[in-house]
């Protein structure tokens, strides 16, 4: 993860997403491309010339690709099913995510990128088929969050910060896949090859005459 927790209200210096700015429709579908975006990423890092790259921690304690990938693709299928956990409940209190303890017990490490990005695309829609409908009277509706700090939420604040977390963590993926994939370097064009000394006299020697001998003449005639 990054190391310095990012901002759930407000500015987010870091990536540049801001709670207080666009509608609903806008800001789900700022969320749906950006999925796409790490989906995108993430497949492309796979599919190239070391596959190895999405598993690669730039240092020890800042996740890899494929573990942004996959932190992206739980939280939204979290978050879609706490929408439906506050639209069924009065005042819910949401279970916490464990988002550090997945890392291991659901082995980040060695998922498959590929089903990882379908996975990821999947649950962005879903979710954002579900933010879209919600009326303001729901959009209004209090559950007991957990993160940073056990708070109430509206449930129109987890929209935006699902938002904040898919716009965070293709910044985090897109930097990282950045520093630890290998750059694509052109192969050298290769060198002509010069011709020795010897070379060259052995090709004058060979070459025909500009002027025909006088046997030659004569037989032209």
């Amino acid at each position: 993860m990054t190391r310095q927790q990012p901002p759930v209200d407000g500015y987010c210096e870091q990536c540049g997403f801001n709670y207080d700015t666009g509608d609903l429709q806008g800001t789900v579908t700022l969320l749906v491309r950006q999925a796409a975006e790490c989906s995108m990423a993430l497949t492309k890092a796979a599919a190239g010339p070391d596959a190895g790259v999405v598993k690669l921690r730039p240092e020890p304690d800042v996740w890899s690709a494929i573990e942004y990938a996959c932190h992206v693709r739980d939280v939204l299928e979290v978050q879609r099913f706490r929408i439906a956990q506050c639209l069924a409940e009065d005042r819910p209190v949401y279970a916490p995510m464990d988002r550090t303890g997945r890392v291991k017990q659901q082995k980040y490490e060695d998922q498959d990128p590929m089903e990882v990005a379908a996975a990821l695309m999947r649950f962005a829609r879903e979710f954002g088929a579900a933010a879209r409908v919600l009326t303001p009277p729901q959009l209004g509706r209090l559950g007991l969050y957990n993160y940073p700090v056990r708070a109430p939420r509206t449930l129109g604040w987890i929209i935006r910060h699902t938002a904040h977390e898919i716009q965070h963590h293709r910044h985090d993926l897109t930097t990282i896949l950045a520093q630890v994939e290998p750059p694509i370097v052109p192969k050298p064009k290769p060198e002509p090859v010069a011709e020795s000394d010897e070379s060259a006299e052995a090709t004058e020697s060979t070459e025909p005459s500009a002027e025909p001998s006088a046997e030659v003449q004569s037989a032209a005639d």
